[in-house]
């Protein structure tokens, strides 16, 4: 189980109501951006991607079903992962 709080990214699949499900995440404290310390520009994840700085992937997934529960969305997949380190272009 993903317990281990820290970076995490999560990244899904739904059938409706993308700007909604991410406007409730954002809500939750996910972003859709990143920026590297001492850089100014901001790099922007892929459309269903989101990332949090302080939870564990069990309640990334978990925050996730609830938004999507909540607005009646059908979440087809979903993947959290901790994302302590990464590079991004």
């Amino acid at each position: 189980m993903g317990t281990t709080v820290s970076t995490i990214v999560i990244s899904y699949d739904i059938d409706t109501q993308h700007s909604q499900v991410k406007d409730k995440m954002k809500e939750l404290g996910y972003s859709e951006s990143f920026s590297f310390k001492g850089q100014t520009k901001d790099y922007y994840l892929p459309n269903t991607t989101l990332w949090h700085s302080n939870k564990s992937s069990d309640a990334a997934i978990n925050d996730l079903k609830s938004v999507c529960k909540s607005l009646n969305v059908n979440l087809e997949k979903a993947l959290a992962v901790l994302a302590k380190e990464f590079v991004a272009i």
